[in-house]
């Protein structure tokens, strides 16, 4: 089994086992907007440690057999949008709208008795 070797902002240089090491990697729209970050107990004074992490680490990581946890990007971000932003004069007409028509109430509204 690999060791590996990492730094605890509290201990100094700590030997881990890929099972303490866990990498995130939330991505983004773009991969080099990605963010990803590597995060372990510390195995002599128990605080959790994340750092920030770059491709290479990540690369390294993994063919230590470090797993990684991917957040991918939500579907909606990938939609065309069209128009500006909502605006606050474009959610109060929401809610005026809202107020007056109760055909989606029923979807809408939390279920009872479940």
């Amino acid at each position: 089994m690999a060791t590996i070797k990492a730094t605890c902002p509290m201990c100094g240089d700590v030997d881990l086992t890929p099972r303490q090491v866990r990498v995130r990697v939330v991505e983004a729209l773009e991969e080099s907007h990605s963010r990803r970050t590597y995060a372990f107990g510390c195995p002599t004074c128990h605080e959790d440690v994340e750092k920030p992490a770059d491709e290479e680490v990540v690369r390294l990581l993994v063919s230590a057999g470090v797993v990684v946890h991917r957040v991918p990007v939500p579907a909606e971000a990938r939609e065309r949008h069209d128009g500006g932003p909502l605006g606050y004069d474009d959610l109060l007409d929401l809610v005026l709208w809202l107020e007056t028509h109760d055909a989606i109430v029923e979807d809408v509204a939390p279920a009872r008795g479940r």
